[in-house]
Order: structure tokens, then sequence, then C-alpha cells
């Protein structure tokens, strides 16, 4: 990579096919000199000790490449550590002191009840589980969050978050507050007022979770929704983002493969045209997870348990949400800090487990699938 003085540190060429780049020491220098952020030392001397020994696994991917694309040049670096952090500790099993990424939901229940998700299940989608998240609790853990060094914030796990009366308010609330600021939403819910709130709000990613592009095979998955005012939906997003000048949000169309018939390509080619990013997998069992067959050879430790803190609408916390009632919650922020929660006996006894080849004796890791 040319990396004379007069070169934009944002001009990355892909160097292979699958769009990720190498990362140099050079470089890696080059951004420390021009940044303008407290960076994490921790992660930058573990990222150069990996590049002295030819040691460096992580690469950067394409919705880092995008994210890059459109950053100002000072904070590359600090944006660069985090998505290291992100990936490298969870691999290596090394334990943060304050989670770098926080996913909130703002409602647990959905407008939509999908078959391949736990929704569908009707031991869930009862009292006891379903709720909205108050403003006050809310601002709360943002507040501690963003204070203490997470870096990504997401809306969305359990439920649809847009459903919440208040969307407009928590949107607003957690604007440049964070490095990484993401919706996940199934795009049901649009509207004018939404919409332009994304974009003056500064979220950074929106994924629309939309797992077709036929209308008869979406609407047999996407139970409730309707395929046409979904892509109208998405048209007249696209149509107002054209509005914000220099609007650096970056787009997803995210779809799960559920029948052998649905075409990874098809679903491309179609939703390119309304998104940065395409997004195809094909569906895990996360519909009836405690239900599902017990693994016994399961014994990799989950990468989440390291990676992530899942925050339900009423403050309990969780380590993913494959565990969707909550049987291993560490804590609720009602009663405890996140810091108290994210170092507690609990969760580093959960972590020995998995790292002492137990997972198989732990509900329902040794039956969800996930690494």
């Amino acid at each position: 990579m040319d990396l004379k003085e007069n070169t934009d540190i944002r001009a990355i060429k892909f160097l292979s096919e699958n769009n990720e780049v190498k990362i140099t020491k050079d470089w890696l220098l080059k951004l420390k000199n021009i940044s303008k952020q407290d960076i994490d030392n921790e992660a930058y001397k573990l990222l150069l000790d990996d590049l002295e020994n030819d040691n460096l696994k992580f690469q950067i991917s394409l919705q880092e490449h995008n994210y890059i694309k459109s950053c100002k040049k000072e904070n590359i670096l600090e944006y660069l550590l985090y998505r290291y952090k992100f990936k490298e500790f969870p691999r290596r099993k090394i334990s943060s002191d304050f989670p770098i990424y926080i996913l909130i939901e703002p409602v647990s229940s959905c407008n939509l009840k999908c078959g391949v998700c736990f929704q569908s299940d009707k031991s869930f989608i009862k009292k006891e589980f379903m709720g909205k998240m108050d403003f006050e609790l809310y601002k709360k853990v943002v507040d501690e969050a963003s204070s203490n060094g997470t870096k990504a914030l997401t809306f969305g796990s359990r439920g649809e978050p847009t459903i919440h009366p208040q969307i407009l308010d928590f949107i607003d609330y957690a604007k440049n507050k964070f490095l990484d600021f993401k919706l996940i939403t199934n795009a049901t819910k649009l509207n004018e007022k939404l919409i332009s709130k994304i974009f003056e709000s500064n979220i950074n990613l929106v994924s629309f979770s939309i797992d077709s592009e036929d209308k008869e095979t979406y609407e047999k998955i996407r139970k409730f929704a309707n395929f046409d005012q979904v892509l109208e939906n998405v048209k007249k997003y696209n149509e107002i983002k054209k509005s914000y000048k220099d609007c650096k949000t970056i787009t997803r169309v995210s779809g799960l493969k559920v029948y052998e018939t649905q075409s990874e390509k098809k679903f491309h080619d179609f939703w390119s045209n309304y998104a940065d990013e395409v997004v195809f997998k094909k569906v895990s069992e996360r519909w009836d997870t405690y239900n599902n067959k017990v693994d016994e050879d399961l014994l990799t430790p989950c990468r989440s348990i390291w990676e992530r803190m899942y925050v339900w609408f009423d403050g309990k916390v969780n380590p993913c949400d494959a565990d969707y009632k909550s049987k291993l919650s560490y804590g609720n922020v009602k009663k405890n800090s996140i810091r108290e929660i994210w170092n507690s006996h609990k969760l580093d006894n959960l972590k020995k487990n998995h790292l002492n080849n137990s997972r198989n004796k732990i509900i329902p890791c040794d039956r969800c699938g996930q690494f």
C-alpha cells in the first residue's frame, strides 16, 4: 500500500476478491499520527504485536471498508481498534473491563410472527417476557455506556425497535454518543418522520431484515408482513436519503435462506438496487432454542460471552438472544451498574465453564450451535 504523505488514508484498495484488505504497520503508525482521539492502548499494542509477529488474522471487511470511506481521517484509528478488539478479544477469549458493544431492545414484542424467529414460540409471547423499555432506564444505560468506552450501540434483538412509541426520542438521545450506531428493523414501520430522524441522528448502519425478493416467498416467511408495502418503504427511505447531502448512513438488506428454492443471486441482484450491502445466509434454529436437540460434542466456547452485552426492555442483561427467555441472565441494570454486571462472578463463571469444556452442560448453550 502506497503511504506517501499526500495519500488519502481512506483510499484503500481491495487486495482480494472477498472485500478484505491487508493492514500494514506503516499504515497503522500513520493513522496514529493523524488521530485526534484517545486510543485504546491495549488493543493498539496487541495489534502492533500481531503485525510484528506476522500473526494478524484481523482484516478489513466490506462493512468496515464502507465505514472508513465515510468517516473523518482522525477517527479511523479509533474505529479500527474498536473493530479489532470486537473481533480479536472474543477469538482469544480476552475479557475487557467494560463491554465494547451493547445491544438494546426498546421493545421485546414484534408486529410480525415469523416462523423462523422466537416470536413464533407461544411460550415466549406472554406477559412475563413482553414489554417496552422506560425512557429513563434507557438514558441510564446510554449514559453509562457512552461515558465508559462502549463504542457500538445497536437497537434490535428480540423485538422490533420501531414499534416503541418513543423510538424517535430513543434515536435522538443516542445521537453522536457512539462510534458505531446501528438500527435493525423489519422495515414495516418506516415513515417519513422515522426515516428523517435516522439520517439526522447520524445512525451509521440501518439493517433491513428482508428474506426474499419474491413476494410470495417473503410473505410466507414474514408472517403478517406485506411485501409491496415494505418495498415501498425501502424506496421511500432511499429517496429521502438522497436529500441529505453527504449522508454517511450505510444501508444493508439482510436475508435468511429458509427454503432451498431461494436464490442468493436473485436476492442480491434485486436488493443491491436499494442497499450498500446485501447479506444472505442460511437460517439457524432460533425459533425454539430450548427444545433443540442437545449436542454433546458442542464444546467450542461461544464468542458472544466476550463480545457483547444485551439489555432487555426491563433492564435484564443477557449474553445472547438465542437464550431469549434469559436463563443465562447475569444481572439487571436497574440494580447494578453495567461495569459491576460485566465484571460479575456470574458472567465470569459462565466464561470459565465454556473454557473448561463444559458448554455441553449449560442450557441452552448445549444446543444453540453458535460460536
